[in-house]
């Protein structure tokens, strides 16, 4: 019995090391996102790899796994467009502040199944992450200020009041533990 050509499967593609490293890099790298549904996650980074492969066999330059993400990259530029949010994805300032934003609106909470789908995004998710922006913290400036003498409260070697500080202590010492087993003694002498 011979398959007709209407059922017949696609060609299973040989196995490569590289495929399967940039497959990898870019499951690896959504879910660092916050894309944690393991279909949505094997859909997209299928895609990602399938358009990656059809890229090479162009005759696009470059190895799998820096052809794959730079399209990984080029799919979240365009997911932002989409959410209202024109950036310079290729800039890598952009995607980390992306990446907060993404982050200070809970994507990861609320809004995974919303990262890189095919519907509409959310008009609720689009406000939160166009609400949040980077301040530019406080600025270094060197100061000129001369570091004082550090005093540990031990007196120098030829200080007059150094013998009087050899006595006392010990003898307070000794008179507190006088004191503790004249009350254990009281206290012994009492019970018996």
């Amino acid at each position: 019995m011979t398959l007709s050509p209407a059922t017949e499967e696609p060609p299973i593609q040989k196995a490569d090391p590289a495929w399967d490293e940039a497959f990898l890099r870019v499951e690896s790298y959504l879910r660092a996102y916050g894309l944690e549904s393991r279909v949505q996650l094997n859909q997209v980074t299928a895609l990602i790899i399938d358009e990656a492969r059809q890229r090479l066999e162009a005759g696009g330059a470059g190895d799998p796994v820096r052809v794959a993400m730079d399209i990984t990259h080029s799919h979240i530029g365009a997911w932002f467009v989409k959410a209202g949010h024109d950036l310079d994805w290729s800039d890598e300032r952009i995607r980390v502040q992306g990446r907060l934003a993404l982050v200070i609106a809970d994507l990861p909470g609320r809004w995974a199944n919303y990262f890189l789908g095919p519907g509409p995004v959310p008009a609720a998710l689009a406000a939160a992450m166009g609400s949040f922006q980077v301040l530019p913290g406080p600025e270094v400036r060197l100061s000129k200020m001369t570091p004082e003498t550090l005093e540990f409260g031990l007196l120098e070697p030829g200080d007059t009041r150094l013998p009087s500080r050899r006595v006392w202590p010990p003898m307070r010492a000794m008179a507190s533990w006088f004191v503790i087993f004249g009350l254990l003694g009281v206290t012994w002498a009492a019970s018996h």
